[in-house]
């Protein structure tokens, strides 16, 4: 049943959500250039709400219920992901729906298009 909703939550299906194009480049540009965190541009993504999560993620803190998940690693700054690897985030630091998501150890470009659903904690740390 686990695997089910582990498909559910990685498939490119739910909200369409608008990411990274041209008209993004300067604010990917600023974001890139105040920061030293490795950048890592993908494809086919989906951006995860996570409920019951509110335990893991305490008010005032810097920490934002949601994830990424990615069929599709184009790049990589540092190298940590090879080209075609996927990739399950943890909580967001930052998130600009121009296709910017930002964690506490890296910066995630968005390419194109992907989809935002919502799925419980339970099932995120079963995908891990």
């Amino acid at each position: 049943m686990e695997l089910l909703r582990i498909a559910e939550m990685t498939s490119l299906t739910g909200e369409p959500t608008a990411g990274a194009t041209t008209s993004s480049a300067q604010a990917i540009e600023e974001k890139l250039s105040r920061t030293t965190k490795p950048h890592c541009i993908v494809l086919a993504w989906v951006v995860v709400d996570v409920q019951g999560a509110d335990h893991l993620v305490p008010t005032g803190s810097h920490l934002l219920p949601i994830v990424m998940y990615s069929h599709h690693v184009v790049s990589h700054s540092s190298g940590q992901l090879a080209q075609g690897e996927t990739v399950l985030t943890g909580f967001a630091t930052y998130y600009d729906p121009r296709g910017i998501f930002e964690t506490a150890d890296a910066i995630y470009i968005l390419l194109h298009h992907g989809f935002r659903k919502t799925a419980h904690i339970d099932t995120v740390r079963a995908a891990r």
